[in-house]
């Protein structure tokens, strides 16, 4: 399980949700002392269980579990106000659909007031606990290429990953006394002092320049006393969860781990790719139909929209969506990207695509073999020349089955032009390189995420 900022923001992650469920109980034990319920404990255990569950999803689609809301104070008040909100909707729909036990709704209600109260406080001793030195790494940077800034804003975008970048060591001959507000602290053949002075845990390299000094012997000092020495385009691709593609070698990609999915892993996902598919075709079908119908009334022509696009190895095949835009909408332009405010798109066709309903079809794409699932979006073949002249390895993606939903698009959603490629492509090459069963299981469940909350384009 490689996938993105496993060491550093997945363990946070954790802690925040078992601070949060720890929290719950306390406030449903609290409940149960204070009302005395005629009800037995096992089923109030139960409803516990229940609502621990349900405030973790409320909170996960409030974001509270973002890596800028865990560093964010007001964030966290938001999403919790805004979790809150949820449960309010969630304990009527329970009230008037169940028959709740006596006094059931009374024990639910004052659970509520401790548990929300008790859960901003509990995230507050998250905050002061995540700061402390056991939860937070102190970062060297040596190097202050491209690559060295790169790494110090991302570091810097991501406050609470559990590392603090403390500065740079450059060889430059004017260097600057601080970049990116991170001091530069000295020469490189200085690492020693600074590691001592600064109490450096993690190294990481990120010179370029063949004319700087590489301290061998003192990254091999500090490696063998126990601090973490890690390359930076290894260090930039675990924070970020995207491949460092300026002066990307093909040298990189061809000894780096990964590029492989494991045989288990690959039945595992062929398996789920047949399953999902011929169900959701199944139990989809309903919906299709209400969007089918929508589209007819909204606007004149067909309901389905065929468009060949680029398979794996580069073979062509039509996919198959809800139409969202005007019939023959490309007929003056050609094939071009679509944009935000798209004149094309219909009233019916921006919520289709808000909520993702028009890739419902592409389900038959997955159940014959065309696509996958999960995986890097089809391009049409009018794009592919100009964007791989553009961008070198993109064509690397086509090793790959396209897929339903992929990395990028839960990452960066939908790109309006070549230029926005550039991301595109350093998540899909990261999704390849890293790609497993458990990731796969990850981008479906925030795709789910971006389908309920309409964060599609």
């Amino acid at each position: 399980m490689r996938y993105y900022l496993l060491n550093l923001y997945l363990r946070r992650v954790l802690m925040a949700v078992f601070v949060d469920a720890l929290c719950f109980v306390f406030a449903a034990t609290a409940s149960w002392f204070l009302l005395e319920p005629d009800f037995p404990v096992h089923q109030y255990a139960i409803v516990t269980a229940g609502g621990v569950l349900a405030s973790f999803v409320a909170l996960y689609y409030t974001g509270a579990y973002g890596l800028t809301t865990l560093g964010s104070g007001r964030r966290t008040v938001e999403s919790v106000v805004a979790a809150m909100g949820m449960a309010f909707v969630f304990a009527l729909v329970l009230y008037f659909s169940l028959r709740t036990p006596p006094r059931g709704m009374e024990a639910l209600a004052h659970t509520a007031a401790i548990y929300f109260p008790l859960l901003l406080g509990g995230r507050l001793v998250f905050r002061m606990i995540s700061a402390l030195p056991r939860f937070s790494q102190h970062v060297l940077v040596i190097g202050t290429s491209d690559l060295g800034i790169a790494i110090a804003e991302a570091m810097l975008e991501r406050g609470n990953l559990g590392a603090r970048l403390v500065g740079f060591l450059s060889d430059e001959a004017t260097p600057q006394r601080t970049i990116e507000g991170v001091p530069v602290l000295g020469k490189v053949h200085e690492i020693e002092k600074v590691i001592e002075n600064e109490r450096i845990d993690r190294i990481v390299v990120a010179s370029k320049s063949r004319s700087e000094y590489f301290p061998s012997e003192e990254l091999l000092a500090a490696k063998l006393g126990g601090r973490h020495v890690e390359a930076g385009v290894a260090f930039f691709e675990r924070i970020t969860g995207r491949v460092y593609l300026r002066d990307l070698r093909p040298s990189y990609l061809i000894f780096t781990e990964g590029f492989r999915l494991g045989p288990v892993s690959a039945q595992l996902k062929q398996l789920l790719d047949v399953t999902v598919s011929a169900i959701g075709l199944v139990l989809v079908a309903p919906v299709i139909g209400l969007c089918a119908l929508a589209i007819r009334l909204d606007s004149p022509g067909p309901i389905l929209y065929r468009q060949e696009r680029v398979g794996q190895r580069g073979r062509l095949f039509p996919v198959c969506k809800l139409r969202s835009m005007r019939h023959r909408a490309e007929e003056e332009t050609g094939a071009v990207f679509s944009r935000e405010d798209d004149n094309r798109i219909t009233r019916v066709g921006r919520i289709l695509r808000k909520t993702r309903l028009d890739e419902l079809p592409q389900l038959w794409n997955v159940l014959v073999g065309e696509m996958s699932l999960v995986g890097p979006r089809p391009e049409r073949p009018e794009f592919i020349d100009a964007l791989s002249e553009r961008y070198p390895y993109f064509r690397l993606r086509s090793a790959l089955k396209p897929g339903l939903t992929g990395w990028a698009q839960i990452r960066h959603g939908y790109v309006n032009d070549v230029d926005g490629f550039e991301e595109k492509l350093a998540l899909d090459l990261y999704y390849m390189k890293h790609r497993s069963f458990m990731m796969d299981l990850l981008i479906l469940w925030k795709t789910a995420k971006t389908m309920v909350l309409m964060h599609g384009v």
